[in-house]
């Protein structure tokens, strides 16, 4: 009985984050092009598995996550999996905050409502809050 219990827990507990993460694509799903200033970083959180290799982006209306130029190759790739869809999220939708990942300093963005958390190095999330003209937390 609690083996049965517990498949079922888990299962709802799968479908439930994939269809959060469904509505997160459809929702900052995006198909034009970014103008501004983008910086190669590993992004994490976004994920489950490991953090993603992509181009990100800001400017004053939001942050951008792009798919990163090289073409991911079967044997000669970085040891990361590479961003495939493009998202532009507008700051009015997260906060963010300094965190520390795995003893590492990162910006943290959270998108609560959605409840989906996106880290990136802090040296990356620091030019890209300098870009929007945004406050840099401590």
């Amino acid at each position: 009985m609690l083996p049965t219990l517990f498949f079922i827990a888990a299962a709802l507990l799968v479908l439930w984050n994939v269809r959060n993460y469904n509505g997160f694509e459809r929702a900052y799903a995006y198909q034009g092009s970014f103008p501004g200033e983008r910086y190669e970083c590993l992004v994490g959180g976004l994920y489950s598995e490991d953090r993603v290799l992509c181009m990100a982006g800001a400017d004053r209306a939001g942050i951008y996550f792009l798919p990163h130029p090289k073409p991911q190759r079967l044997f000669q790739n970085s040891g990361y999996p590479i961003f495939k869809k493009s998202f532009f999220i507008p700051w009015q939708d997260m906060n963010y905050c300094s965190k520390k990942v795995l003893f590492k300093d990162c910006i943290w963005f959270d998108l609560s409502p959605r409840k989906i958390w996106i880290y990136v190095p802090r040296e990356v999330g620091e030019k890209l809050l300098a870009d929007a003209h945004r406050e840099i937390p401590i």
